[in-house]
């Protein structure tokens, strides 16, 4: 039997006390505490330091900016908007129009900010102010415009529902009638994204019993499919009547003419289909605007100097290769084409020399131009920028440079028999005519439509004017 071991004494341990408080109460005490101090950081502090609702701004409108003590703070399709506690002046921006303003009073929620998300509603009234109505159509006149060109879309590209933002915002408005308008933007539907955007904005219009025109579906589908209507027309073939003036140039009489020639609606025959139309009778420059010309127009005008490029950019006038490799100046006359010029610069100068001289000068129409390069059938076509002169009609029609008018282009117009003046519509792009030194002339006729945009300056187009007959 194994023997008793005897343990030595020791000393029993004894946690301290506090101030007389015994351990099993100041322990509990201080996980109490601890709770409470954990509770108060998670569920209060956070909304103490950060104080303000998640606001949720929305209006019948369609994409509604809205700025905070005057910072952008989002829109009404970017989600919730953080404002903090306090009272913030607010104004509602849709275009670059303010269309309501006023103080907008946000509270200061506490408790679990962290985990509730604290809201507040607030609706953006629609109201016509300001000409935003007007500011609407520019716009999505401009992004058809743009998206009208592209005929086929890499894979996952999106295309925003211009049309069907634009039949929103006319029915949050309250308009009744956009019959004019709409048929416009129908004329720019050429691919099949924006032919579903135009479904779904007459479906818009139709449930709000808003009155419109537009092109017919059925051509713009079978446009699409290569296989559209040919348009029934009977041509008009012009009376070219043409004499020299004393200064040099070229007077045409009045007539009709028809542009284009019959084809199956398609998207390669959008440019050329045919319509009717009249020219009154104008006076035509024998040639382009020179360098020595566009010295003088830059002197009287220093808005228009190169030096200024980057205003003008910034003006959207031009873009970067503004009268790149083009030296002015009045000291000696320089009669080379003024080239890497833009519609807006050209239509600045017609203002300038009519204002100077008293005469109503400007860009041809597209059928001023074609009834003047109709008189110059025959002749050579002009495969650098100096061909020769003639006493029968203006040179290098054919050739030379592409050179502006003043019609617009609207892709889908010549198939409704209209045509616009690039006065009327801001946002479409402009034909051009006529080819450039660098085109081959076999491709090239007096039916030959090239489109830029305003701003665009290129090394290939030239100016030449006309004047209106006393």
């Amino acid at each position: 039997m194994r023997k008793k071991k005897e343990l030595p004494d020791v000393e029993p341990v004894r946690l301290p006390t506090i101030k007389g408080i015994r351990p099993g109460k100041y322990i509990f005490w201080l996980l109490v505490a601890a709770i409470i101090l954990i509770i108060f950081l998670v569920l209060y502090l956070p909304g103490i330091v950060k104080g303000g609702r998640w606001v949720d701004f929305s209006s019948p409108l369609t994409e509604v900016g809205i700025v905070v003590d005057g910072a952008y703070a989002g829109s009404t399709t970017g989600g919730h908007v953080f404002i903090s506690s306090g009272e913030h002046s607010v104004s509602y921006i849709k275009n670059g129009i303010v269309i309501d303003e006023g103080t907008l009073s946000v509270d200061h929620p506490v408790f679990a900010t962290l985990f509730v998300r604290r809201t507040m509603d607030v609706e953006i009234p629609a109201t016509d102010t300001d000409g935003l109505y007007d500011s609407i159509v520019s716009r999505t006149l401009s992004s058809l415009a743009a998206y009208s060109g592209i005929q086929s879309w890499p894979d996952g590209y999106n295309y925003p529902p211009l049309l069907e933002d634009y039949a929103r915002d006319v029915v949050a408005l309250g308009i009744d009638d956009v019959s004019e308008d709409f048929h416009l933007m129908s004329l720019f539907v050429t691919n099949d994204r924006m032919l579903a955007d135009l479904g779904a904005a007459k479906a818009i219009l139709d449930a709000a019993s808003v009155d419109y025109t537009c092109i017919d579906d059925e051509a713009i589908e079978t446009m699409l499919a290569g296989e559209g209507p040919v348009k029934d027309i009977e041509t008009v073939q012009p009376t070219i009547s043409v004499s020299r003036t004393d200064d040099g140039w070229f007077r045409y009489e009045a007539t009709s003419l028809t542009l284009g020639s019959p084809a199956a609606l398609s998207i390669e025959s959008m440019a050329s289909q045919p319509f009717t139309t009249s020219t009154s009778a104008f006076e035509m420059a024998p040639g382009y605007v020179s360098q020595y010309d566009w010295a003088l127009f830059v002197e009287a005008n220093p808005y228009w100097s190169p030096s200024n490029k980057d205003q003008l950019i910034a003006d959207g006038m031009v873009d970067d290769y503004y009268l790149a490799g083009i030296t002015l100046s009045t000291l000696y006359e320089n009669t080379s084409p003024v080239r890497n010029v833009s519609w807006y610069a050209a239509q600045a100068y017609c203002h300038w020399l009519s204002g100077k001289t008293g005469v109503a000068y400007r860009l041809p129409s597209e059928a001023e131009w074609t009834l003047a390069a109709l008189s110059a059938e025959g002749d050579a076509y002009a495969s650098t920028l100096y061909a020769p002169s003639s006493d029968e009609h203006p040179s290098s029609l054919y050739g030379g440079l592409w050179e502006f008018t003043s019609t617009a282009y609207v892709p889908l117009s010549r198939y409704e028999g209209e045509v616009y003046d690039a006065s009327s519509i801001d946002e479409a792009d402009i034909v051009v005519k006529g080819g450039s030194y660098l085109n081959a002339g076999d491709g090239i006729s007096a039916e030959t439509v090239g489109v830029m945009q305003r701003q665009t300056t290129s090394d290939y187009a030239g100016i030449r004017i006309v004047r209106e007959v006393k």
